[in-house]
């Protein structure tokens, strides 16, 4: 799988990540949602809620991407950043 840079995820709109659920390497579709704050439009990349991954591989795929990851479970940013780090991407 090719690794795409962040610009190229939000400008495609979505991005296929492969997560290790139980041992089983599957693939998953995130796609891009922006969630307005007060100060500006933030990125997610957002989980399907009908599929579950683990909040360990879903923060190694935020860490990966350099994104924020939405999910039933919660949000998860890459190391070191937080919302205000991703507004007017």
């Amino acid at each position: 799988m090719q690794t795409q840079t962040r610009e190229e995820i939000l400008k495609q709109g979505f991005v296929e990540v492969r997560v290790n659920i139980n041992g089983f390497l599957q693939r998953h579709k995130l796609i891009v949602e922006h969630q307005q704050t007060p100060n500006g439009a933030v990125p997610y990349l957002t989980l399907e809620s009908r599929y579950y991954a683990p909040s360990t591989e879903l923060l190694r795929v935020a860490n990966e991407l350099q994104l924020p990851v939405r999910s039933k479970d919660g949000v998860f940013f890459p190391k070191g950043k937080m919302s205000k780090d991703f507004i007017g991407l």
